[in-house]
């Protein structure tokens, strides 16, 4: 209100008083607005200030300095004497107003062009007195005393008053944000040296360099906590990686990497906070946000603001808008993930995925009861509808045989489980029932089963049966008519029973509502290891789904040596982490060992997938890939597997590696930006990993992750809070911030026919046998192939084996359709003949195959599950298979 009355006086003095005098309103004291009987406002002068009116005209003896010698050519002003943080004595400053700021800071900016590129051409000025944006473009004079704020140079305006020299000066125009070689390659050089200045991110930073420099997109607009506020940040050239996704984990490059990142971090901010929803500086996102997405990576040019500095970072604070023709796009949305599956004809390619689905509950909603009585997904039944919409559309859109998912609710293997409810969900998206093309993406064939563990012996597996003792838990899903399921283990992840951390006396250290800040007892998810036998081989393929205890809480080994800090406070304070490993490095390690072993023990082709929680470089990774600097690498003290003592009160240092290939970061060399699934501050990084025994290495045909998540703004997530009136415009029933992870995928190849650890499997689809036939480069067009089979089955009678004509010449793969045949053990005698066909091109293509013909795996859904009965599921012991299709494995119990 106060401003408005300010901008009414004006208008009234500017008319009673001379020009000089009118230049100076701004010393008039207002009184509060009031009313008259009829409600119109009014503005009433209580008093002129004692004070001069012309702060600098009146100002005998004090001296005027130019902005770039207030600034100097360093980061604090040379008028500043060293340890102080105020001058000695007061300036005089002059320039024009470039911007107003009213709340995140108050006050107005000053620009002076004195030519000298080394230094900064403008000011901050600090006043506590009514302002508005009409001073802009005036040239002004301020007195005040130069101030070091937290790293800010300004000056604070003395009474808070200024002194109107021009009031028809033009605003300045935006200064491109360029580096010079004074800058010498430091980013925080160049942003020092604009500080206080209204500039504009130009397309190419660095114009001597070969391409073009540019602010890219680090972390996208959100709410930030620190500043309690909605903003974004930049980061020159690229985004910025946490320093361990590159980098050893305490190592000088991890360390120059962090110090890297902090050289490069740039935050845009509004002086108005924005409001929930909308991106005040960019209204192509308010009109239509589906398709003016702010991604990371993404470069934006020709956005201007003034250069601000607070709590240890520059801030540009938003003078204009930009368009959807501002924002370059550097790794724009994929509506699916960009892998090279492509084999030759003889093989075919089978993909295994991870999928973070960030704490799918559906328990609230109809489900069965958690064991935890927890709900850690959405809030109402319409945010949880949103939220499967997403993450179905994710799982569809990644296109998976074998998928591992983590953050699933751990209510059970029931028909109304949350694992339950979404693969049936998943499911609905294929509905194509015809003999013709299988490979179509909505053929049933490509339906979900998911596995299930008879966790307490009753031998049933349903809604009793939960995997591990949390909220929520791991899962796996996979395509029967891809794999078959062979056996499945819940593998025991360590938990931590160390003592309390205590204080000098041995009393627990507590927080201020005294909570136990360590109590030492800490605990993992156990890992679900499956091996599944590759269908038209005979290749076992071992999957383990792991979820790694957290960064953000801590375990015993974080504490260690608080009692030394300097100004820590225990009940509040965070514990050091300086190597950005985040807390419970040390007990992931342990997890990763026991990961190891076990996965060891199944032997042959391995991949282990999941939310590890450490970057690709960090402790626990180097454990189950490798340890090319020979780092020490320590397991947490007092680790149990179940009641065994891991490594003892001592913790263990653990002396090798397990040899694990990442297969994102094999198959990233090369592309920038391409490995990371996580998003935390404005550090990105792979926290969700595929890892391949050395065994599977020449089968890798791509790994990558599908940035659907990490890249994206939590504006587009299925929460309604925080959106304002944007809320359903912002949502869409796709896969784009369907969780906070990116899901990685891997694809493999596979030659049909392949021999194995197993005998050469083929499924029934129904009473139909496909049966692959690869033909030699000699094989000639009209070529007859054909199919015997033994021992002859009884039922030959109603058994077609067809002939197939080859319609091409040269090396190729078909498929015989073999319809009325019998599960059982045969052989297969594959053949070409016909006239252009000679003895030895016939005897060089004929194929004998001992094929173990089966069932697929399935069973209806809504069903509880009894252990087999016969031999179809492989061997299972005492865990099964639940899946939503229509072959009976396991009988339910009502």
């Amino acid at each position: 209100m106060k401003n408005n009355t300010f901008s009414l006086l004006a208008i009234a003095v500017s008319a009673a008083f001379s020009s000089a005098a009118c230049a100076d309103i701004n010393n008039i004291v207002i009184s509060d607005s009031i009313e008259d009987p009829s409600h119109n406002k009014a503005i009433a002068i209580s008093a002129i200030k004692s004070v001069s009116v012309t702060p600098c005209r009146d100002a005998a003896g004090i001296s005027h300095k130019r902005i770039g010698e207030i600034q100097g050519s360093s980061y604090r002003s040379p008028l500043i004497a060293d340890g102080k943080y105020t001058s000695g004595e007061e300036y005089l400053v002059t320039g024009v107003v470039s911007a107003v700021t009213t709340e995140l800071e108050k006050g107005f900016y000053l620009f002076d062009d004195d030519g000298i590129t080394t230094t900064s051409n403008g000011i901050f000025v600090e006043t506590d007195k009514p302002l508005d944006a009409t001073l802009i473009g005036q040239k002004i004079c301020v007195r005040g005393f130069v101030e070091e704020d937290y790293g800010m140079t300004k000056v604070v305006a003395t009474d808070g008053l200024w002194e109107v020299v021009d009031a028809n000066a033009a605003k300045p125009e935006p200064i491109d944000l360029v580096q010079i070689p004074e800058d010498g390659n430091s980013f925080q050089a160049t942003l020092e040296r604009h500080e206080g200045m209204l500039v504009r991110l130009p397309a190419d930073i660095v114009p001597e360099q070969e391409n073009d420099q540019t602010m890219r997109i680090s972390r996208t607009f959100s709410f930030d906590y620190s500043g309690y506020r909605n903003n974004l940040v930049l980061a020159f050239e690229r985004p910025n990686f946490q320093p361990n996704q590159h980098y050893v984990a305490g190592s000088k490059e991890a360390k120059q990497q962090a110090e890297d990142n902090n050289d490069r971090r740039l935050y845009v901010e509004t002086d108005s906070k924005a409001a929930n929803g909308v991106i005040p500086y960019y209204p192509d996102f308010g009109i239509d946000p589906q398709n003016n997405p702010l991604r990371i990576n993404d470069a934006i040019v020709g956005l201007e603001g003034v250069l601000s500095y607070s709590y240890n970072n520059f801030r540009l604070i938003t003078q204009n808008t930009i368009t959807a023709e501002n924002i370059i796009k550097h790794q724009p949305r994929q509506p699916t993930p960009t892998v090279n599956d492509k084999t030759e004809h003889h093989s075919f390619d089978i993909r295994v995925a991870t999928l973070n689905v960030l704490n799918y509950f559906n328990s609230p909603f109809g489900g069965d009861a958690n064991p935890q009585q927890s709900n850690r997904g959405a809030d109402s039944q319409a945010e949880f509808e949103r939220q499967q919409a997403k993450i179905v559309a994710a799982i569809h859109g990644l296109d998976a045989d074998i998928l591992g998912l983590m953050e699933i609710e751990n209510n059970g293997y029931g028909s109304a489980g949350a694992i339950s409810s979404l693969v049936n969900n998943v499911n609905l998206k294929y509905n194509r029932q015809d003999s013709g093309d299988h490979a179509q993406d909505d053929h049933i064939d490509n339906r979900y089963a998911f596995i299930g563990i008879d966790a307490n012996g009753d031998t049933v597996i349903d809604k009793l049966d939960t995997f591990g003792g949390d909220a929520i838990t791991s899962g796996m899903l996979y395509r029967p008519a891809r794999v078959s399921l062979e056996k499945v283990k819940q593998v025991l992840m360590p938990s931590q029973q160390a003592p309390v951390v205590a204080d000098k006396n041995g009393d627990a250290v507590v927080d201020s509502k005294g909570k136990v800040r360590e109590n030492g007892k800490n605990y993992q998810r156990d890992m679900l290891a499956a091996s599944f036998i590759i269908n038209n081989t005979g290749k076992r393929l071992t999957i383990g789904v792991n979820h790694l205890k957290s960064k953000g809480s801590t375990c015993w080994e974080d504490w260690q040596g608080w009692e030394t800090w300097n100004n820590f406070d225990p009940a509040k304070g965070k514990v050091k982490d300086p190597d950005f490993q985040g807390s419970c490095e040390n007990f992931r390690v342990a997890a990763a060992d026991e990961i190891g072993k076990q996965m060891e023990k199944w032997g042959g082709d391995r991949v282990i997938v999941g939310d590890l929680n450490s970057y690709a470089h960090e402790d626990a990774l180097l454990v189950l890939t490798d340890n090319p600097t020979a780092k020490t690498l320590k397991a947490a003290r007092d680790t149990f597997i179940g009641e065994q003592p891991q490594f003892g009160a001592e913790g263990g240092v653990i002396s090798r590696s397990y040899g694990y290939i990442n297969a994102v970061e094999m198959m990233s060399k090369g592309k920038p930006y391409a490995g990371y699934s996580y998003s935390y501050n404005d550090e990105i990084g792979a926290l969700d990993h595929i890892l391949v025994s050395p065994s599977l290495k020449d089968r890798v045909l791509d790994a990558t992750d599908w940035h659907i998540n990490a890249a994206e703004s939590t504006l587009f997530d299925y929460n309604q809070e925080h959106k304002g009136d944007n809320v359903d415009l912002l949502y869409s029933a796709d896969a784009y911030r369907s969780s906070d992870h990116d899901p990685a995928i891997l694809a493999l190849a596979y030659r049909y026919n392949q021999a194995g650890e197993v005998p050469l499997q083929m499924l029934l689809d129904g009473s139909r046998l496909s049966v692959p036939y690869t033909l030699p480069a000699t094989a000639q067009a009209g070529d007859i192939a054909a199919i015997a089979i033994s021992p002859t089955p009884e039922n030959i009678a109603q058994i077609t084996l067809p002939k197939v004509e080859l319609q091409q010449s040269g090396a190729q793969t078909i498929m015989f359709d073999v319809n009325g045949l019998k599960a059982g053990k045969y052989t297969f005698t594959l053949s070409l003949i016909g006239s252009t066909t000679s003895k030895a091109v016939a005897d060089n293509a004929t194929q004998q195959l001992e094929v173990n013909v089966k069932h697929r795996d399935g069973v209806k859904a809504d069903d509880d599950i009894t252990p087999p009965n016969d031999n179809a599921g492989g061997t299972l012991g005492i865990v099964g298979l639940l899946s939503l299709l229509g072959l009976s494995l396991f009988r339910r119990k009502h």
